[in-house]
């Protein structure tokens, strides 16, 4: 009888302990649910709070640019606008912008930043401030760093009747190939631009001569040359460790005139930094997608 009592004693004992343990898993279950419902809710306010004080992402693709008169402009402007506050706002003193600037952000929304940023800093870029902006440490280790025209460092600085955001692609085409070829850090679009400007490179109602290409390359130590349009003297200037300037007609880049760079080529296509655009810059485009739209080229040296 005693070792049945002791048997019994032992099982009620450990069914004891067996219910303690779950009631403990029960309360940990139920802490645990407490914390994750505190930081979904912590998560949630602070995702509102920072949308409310920062723009929706806009969702677009980069096609080829069209022209558009300025209310086909504003059009497609209020279309791309829904959820966007940014875009929004330049909208609401849409007036206050030149016609020029919203038909290239409607062309181009990755310009979205420099256009919101436009009525502040275009009048003390003009007043000459912020004149002399430097590279990044990552754009100075870059061997082919892209400088967009638009940016925001030099975008507003006066180049021309224009500024070197809508007008400045030739200076920042070269600046690339000067920084690229001879690795001096101090050349900027901004520089290149000033220098064409001083020494009679922009032509009004034109833009950026294509003499800046070769006579004013030479000012700062590359040698510039006209090749033909051929696909293999292309690939063997990339091959001689030469870069290539090319002036674009109407079509993926440009509705008027445009100044990209070629830096390399693979087995898909040529590798292409345009200063207007980043997505163009991301992606190879073939002999036959460029070559229709080339209206001159140059190579460079040192």
């Amino acid at each position: 009888m005693r070792t049945e009592e002791r048997q019994q004693y032992r099982e009620r004992k450990r069914e004891k302990e067996r219910r303690r343990r779950i009631r403990r898993r029960r309360r940990l279950l139920r802490l645990y649910s407490l914390v994750l419902v505190l930081c979904v809710l912590t998560l949630g306010v602070w995702g509102v709070s920072r949308w409310m004080q920062k723009d929706s992402p806009l969702s677009y693709e980069i096609s080829a640019p069209v022209v558009r008169s300025e209310e086909e402009a504003l059009e497609t402007l209020q279309n791309m606008a829904k959820g966007s506050r940014d875009l929004q706002k330049i909208l609401d003193r849409a007036e206050e912008y030149p016609p020029e600037l919203l038909a290239a952000l409607a062309n181009n929304l990755e310009m979205l930043e420099f256009v919101s940023g436009y009525l502040e800093q275009s009048g003390s870029a003009q007043d000459g401030a912020s004149s002399s902006p430097q590279l990044t440490a990552k754009e100075e280790k870059e061997r082919y760093p892209l400088f967009l025209q638009w940016d925001q460092r030099w975008g507003y600085l006066p180049y021309g009747n224009s500024n070197i955001g809508m007008s400045g692609c030739g200076p920042t085409c070269l600046s690339m190939a000067v920084h690229a070829l001879t690795g001096d850090n101090s050349v900027t679009p901004a520089s290149l631009a000033r220098f064409s400007e001083e020494q009679g490179y922009y032509v009004e109602g034109t833009g950026t001569s294509w003499s800046l290409m070769t006579d004013g390359a030479a000012a700062w130590g590359l040698t510039g040359k006209e090749l033909s349009l051929d696909e293999s003297i292309m690939k063997r200037e990339l091959d001689a460790g030469r870069l290539i300037i090319c002036a674009m007609g109407p079509g993926d880049f440009t509705t008027a005139g445009h100044f990209i760079l070629i830096y390399g080529y693979t087995e898909s296509g040529f590798q292409v930094n345009d200063p207007n655009c980043h997505a163009r810059s991301g992606r190879v485009w073939t002999y036959e997608e460029l070559s229709s739209q080339i209206r001159n080229l140059w190579s460079y040296q040192v």
